[in-house]
């Protein structure tokens, strides 16, 4: 279907609107159209180009669209609000009125550890309703704080109507700050929802620019589209859409299989004598990659690891004879490639290239922001040549994997001009990305903000993966990951799996021993893990080294699945058989991820109830029209879990799972 709303747009000057919705004066009807997607506004000496680019005619709806502004007077005029994306006329026709909740609000709260957590409310629950016979100014908002893009809402909103059965939906792709508003435009009975996306947005973060005669101004990036159907099919649609538009690709051309040593393992306290078991245990289970986390740079003691970054100096003493260069040699003789932490954007108020120049660091009012973790300008030219000789030194070690963490905020506005500003540094950032992915095309650099706090499609873009979540307890992961991956594509999901996990509290007393590989004798940690790992790109984690050969043997398993089905998973778009769920939700939980082109489905059952699952029924016959063919894998084959298919009705499984915290994971043939 075509988005036929993707030539829109919606601009204020000069502060002339102080509305509080969408007033059709500074919106384009009011413009002279110049051509295809080109407008002028004569009185305030303006023209606005809206490009719009299809992500894959006739599987997708989706655009991906801009706004561009040039100051075409001979005035300067200042910009309040400029739409990335504008969509109106939503749930124009049909007969319901709206006090019948026909309009049904998707969006995402997030916060870390508890990312993307859908929730699906009639019009009028979000605050949306009309008041009769004046312009409406009901509105329902979603915004950013400020870089941490995906701190509070995902950048994304699906309105649909029930009686005409379409969905219409808006994706910003923004690293700083943005705003999304749904709205009611029209009087009396004439009336229809409308939509703004946009980080050139005065009402989130103060963000205004002066245009002088002759300049441009360009917004982020947006996808919007419209489906027949609800919450499913637009999902399905979004991810086709981010999957058209990124701007990478792996170096191996499908999704790595990494272990990194942090999560419910050494919590950034790396050395040679708890790495190298390490080593071997992810290169028994299959992994390609390597990748140790913080904790591998000098310290001060001046209160802890993370206060020491920004200098980046190795700490070869931790790592015995060869170094840390030994550890990079090591991992790849064991036939994995070397991966790294960093967090380029941040540098301790201490580090040297701060003291010798507090011009690097972003100030506002003056003053360093961020306190004694402060954040590197991207805008000058001397922290992108230092950064880049840091990559380029540890590249030279054999890394070819940096995991890119941003446990910082540059706060709503930063100097000389507030959230421009913060605008200008995004972009510079996500150059230098670029430029050093140019640099080094066989260098996998993942997005990691925080866990998942920058996890926008607009940064998410320039790297190759995304850290799902810095969730510690296996059983709460699933609801994270599966909302996730309506927000970005399945293959660039990061997701912890971590068997035999030690909590941070015991990371400096923590010892191996029969004990503790006792407590997991029954297989349920490692299975429950797995088979979470198994919904996206699999990051392995842990202390499997302490894993006895049962679980070994299971951790091995599921890294085969993975490597047999990840580039159908790459194909695969996002179903909810029992509709999406949240953080704590107990009892039994499913996803699914379906290739159609294969003509597969890959299901996942979680049971976090008390009890165990003898007879749990799923109809499938959504998606298996034909009901399904075969069953052709089970994991785990363990006593206790099992999955069939209803004799008499082949649209419906029946799954067997212990008491929980359990897994299943099986791919049906549909």
């Amino acid at each position: 279907m075509v988005n036929e709303y993707k030539d829109s747009f919606y601009v204020s000057f000069n502060a002339e609107d102080n509305a509080y919705y969408h007033a059709s004066r500074d919106c384009s009807e009011t413009a002279a159209k110049l051509g295809a997607g080109t407008y002028e506004i004569k009185e305030k000496g303006a023209k606005i180009i809206v490009t719009a680019e299809s992500a894959a005619p006739g599987k997708s709806s989706a655009v991906l669209q801009h706004t561009v502004l040039e100051n075409t007077g001979s005035q300067a005029f200042t910009v309040n609000n400029l739409s990335a994306a504008y969509l109106t006329g939503i749930g124009c026709g049909g007969t319901i009125p709206w006090k019948k909740h026909r309009f049904i609000i998707h969006y995402a709260y997030s916060c870390w550890q508890g990312e993307a957590q859908w929730r699906h409310v009639f019009a009028e629950d979000a605050g949306l309703y009309r008041t009769y016979n004046h312009g409406t100014q009901s509105t329902f908002r979603l915004q950013s704080k400020s870089s941490w893009s995906t701190s509070q809402y995902e950048p994304l909103i699906m309105i649909e109507d029930t009686e005409l059965n379409k969905t219409w939906y808006v994706q910003l792709r923004c690293g700083n700050g943005w705003a999304i508003e749904a709205g009611v435009r029209g009087y009396r009975n004439n009336i229809e929802l409308g939509v703004v996306a946009s980080d050139c947005f005065e009402w989130n973060n103060c963000w205004s620019k002066t245009l002088a005669p002759g300049e441009k101004l360009a917004t982020c990036e947006a996808v919007t589209g419209v489906v027949e159907g609800g919450f499913e099919e637009a999902a399905a649609d979004v991810t086709l859409a981010n999957r058209a538009f990124m701007k990478t690709c792996f170096p191996a051309g499908t999704s790595p299989l990494c272990y990194n040593d942090y999560m419910n393992a050494l919590w950034a306290l790396p050395n040679r004598e708890n790495t190298i078991p390490l080593i071997d245990a992810a290169a028994k289970a299959g992994a390609e990659y390597y990748v140790m986390d913080a904790g591998w740079y000098k310290t001060r003691g001046n209160g802890g690891e993370l206060l020491d970054i920004g200098a980046w100096e190795i700490n070869d003493e931790l790592f015995g004879e060869g170094g840390l260069q030994g550890i990079f040699d090591y991992v790849r003789a064991k036939g994995m490639l070397p991966g790294i932490w960093l967090e380029i954007e941040s540098a301790s108020a201490a580090a040297p290239v701060v003291r010798a120049h507090p011009e690097y660091v972003l100030k506002r009012n003056g003053h360093p922001a961020g306190g004694g973790r402060q954040l590197l300008d991207f805008r000058v030219k001397g922290v992108r040549e230092y950064i880049r000789g840091v990559i380029d030194r540890l590249y030279s070690m054999g890394v070819r994997f940096i995991k890119n963490d941003y446990n910082a905020n540059t706060g709503p506005a930063v100097d000389p001009s507030g959230a421009e500003s913060v605008r200008e540094h995004s972009k510079q950032f996500e150059q230098f990305i670029d430029d050093v992915r140019l640099a080094y095309p066989d260098l996998i650099i993942e997005n990691c903000g925080s866990g998942a706090m920058r996890s926008d499609m607009g940064t998410l873009s320039h790297f190759h993966l995304q850290s799902v979540s810095d969730q510690e307890d296996y059983f709460r992961l699933p609801s994270i990951v599966t909302g996730s991956e309506v927000c970005y594509p399945p293959e660039r999901c990061g997701i912890w799996a971590y068997p035999y996990p030690t909590a941070i509290d015991y990371r400096e007393s923590f010892k191996p021993s029969p004990e503790f590989t006792a407590k997991f004798a029954d297989a349920k940690n490692t299975v429950y893990n797995m088979v979470t790992g198994l919904a996206g790109l699999m990051y392995l984690s842990g202390r499997i080294e302490c894993a006895d050969d049962k679980n070994m043997r299971l951790i091995r398993n599921a890294a085969e699945l993975y490597k047999r089905y990840r580039d159908n998973i790459a194909a695969s778009v996002p179903v909810f058989p029992s509709g999406t769920f949240d953080i704590d939700s107990d009892g039994v939980n499913t996803y699914g991820l379906i290739d159609r082109g294969a003509g597969l489905m890959f299901l996942f059952i979680w049971n976090n109830g008390v009890e165990a699952v003898n007879d749990f029924k799923l109809d499938l016959s959504k998606y298996a029209a034909s009901g399904i063919r075969t069953i052709d894998e089970v994991y785990p084959r363990l006593l206790g879990y099992r999955l069939t298919v209803e004799s008499s009705d082949h649209g419906t499984v029946i799954a067997m799972l212990p008491s929980g915290p359990s897994a299943l994971y099986a791919v049906l043939k549909i």
